[in-house]
C-alpha cells in the first residue's frame, strides 16, 4: 500500500511539474511583451486612455518600440518608461488629465476613441498636425504644459511605406471608408504625401462633407461607388472589425484585385474586412503596421522629450 501511494504521489508531482512547465512556456511571450512584468520605482509613467480600452494592443507592443528607440538614440539608452491602459468614460476625462498632469513622474498620454476631440480643450499647445485635423491622439506633459499632437496620419503613411516602399502613397488614388478622427488624420497624411486623389465616404454623409471641408484636397462622396476599379488604396477607417459580429464596412463583391485593402483597426491583426479582401485575391495591409510606425513616433515624442 505504501509503495502504491508513493507511486501516486510521484505521478502527481510529475503532473504538477508538467503543468507548471507548460504555463511557463505559455507565459514567456507575455512577460517578454508586457511593459509591466517588472516595473522600477524610478520608471516614467505613460497611459493610454479610451473606452473601451481592451481592444488596444499598444501596452503590449510599447516595450519593443522603446527598445528600438534605445537602439536608435544613444541619449535614450537608459530610458525607463511603462505604458498602462486606462478605461475612461467621457465624463471622467477632464479630472483624469488634470490629475495626471500633477504627477511628476507622468510624461503623457496616448489618446484613443472616444476622446480624440475632447482632449483638445485640455491642451495648452497644439502641433500643426493636431490643428489641421482637429483631433489629438498624443499629449506630452512638459513643465506645466500639455502639448497635443496627432500621429495617426504619419503612422498610417509610415507603416504603408515601410511595407510597400517609398512610392506606396505618391500618385495613388485613395478611398477612405469612415469619417472619424482616424480618417481625418489618415486623409491629411495621404494628401501631405502626394496621393493623386483622396475621397471619403461615410454612413452619415454630413460627416464625410465635414472632413472634406476641413482637409484641403479631400473629396466627399455621397455613396460608396458601385465599382472600385478607379481606386488603388481602399482604407477602412471605421471602428468596425474589433468584433466578429460587426457588419462588413464594404460589400465583399467590391473587393477585387488589384485593389490594396488597408485597415486602421489593429486588434485582431486580420479583421473580417482584411480576410475577405485576401480571400478575394486583393493585397492587404494590416492596422498593426500603422500601430508599429506610430509607436516609434510616440516614443520619440514622449520618451525622448526635451528637458
Amino acid at each position: 500500500m505504501a509503495s502504491h501511494l508513493d507511486g501516486l504521489e510521484a505521478r502527481f508531482e510529475q503532473s504538477i511539474a508538467d503543468i507548471m512547465g507548460q504555463m511557463h512556456q505559455a507565459l514567456k511571450p507575455l512577460t517578454h511583451r508586457s511593459s509591466v512584468s517588472r516595473v522600477s520605482p524610478s520608471a516614467r509613467a505613460l497611459f493610454i486612455v479610451g473606452q473601451p480600452i481592451d481592444v488596444t494592443r499598444s501596452p503590449m507592443d510599447f516595450p519593443q518600440a522603446l527598445t528600438r528607440l534605445k537602439d536608435r538614440r544613444a541619449a535614450c539608452k537608459a530610458a525607463d518608461s511603462v505604458l498602462l491602459p486606462l478605461d475612461v468614460p467621457p465624463n471622467g476625462l477632464e479630472a483624469l488629465v488634470h490629475g495626471l498632469a500633477q504627477a511628476s513622474n507622468c510624461d503623457g498620454l496616448i489618446v484613443t476613441r472616444p476622446h480624440k476631440e475632447a482632449i483638445l480643450k485640455h491642451c495648452t499647445h497644439l502641433t500643426a498636425a493636431a490643428r489641421a485635423v482637429g483631433c489629438c491622439n498624443v499629449v506630452r506633459f512638459h513643465k506645466g504644459s500639455l502639448i497635443g499632437t496627432n500621429m495617426d496620419g504619419d503612422g498610417f503613411v509610415g507603416g504603408l511605406i515601410q511595407q510597400r516602399g517609398n512610392n506606396a502613397v505618391r500618385n495613388q488614388r485613395c478611398l477612405l471608408v469612415g469619417a472619424g478622427g482616424a480618417a481625418r488624420a489618415v486623409a491629411h497624411g495621404l494628401v501631405q504625401n502626394g496621393a493623386r486623389s483622396v475621397s471619403v465616404v461615410n454612413r452619415t454623409t454630413a460627416r464625410a462633407q465635414a472632413l472634406a471641408a476641413r482637409i484641403p484636397g479631400v473629396r466627399a462622396l455621397d455613396t460608396l461607388p458601385s465599382s472600385l476599379s478607379d481606386v488603388d488604396l481602399l482604407i477602412q477607417c471605421t471602428s468596425l472589425g474589433h468584433n466578429t459580429t460587426d457588419p462588413d464596412p464594404v460589400p465583399r463583391d467590391l473587393l477585387r484585385p488589384p485593389l490594396v485593402c488597408c485597415e486602421v483597426v489593429h486588434t485582431p491583426e486580420e479583421t473580417a474586412f482584411l480576410r475577405a479582401a485576401r480571400e478575394r485575391g486583393c493585397d492587404t495591409h494590416a492596422g498593426t503596421h500603422m500601430l508599429s510606425s506610430q509607436l516609434d513616433a510616440i516614443c520619440e515624442f514622449l520618451v525622448a522629450r526635451p528637458e
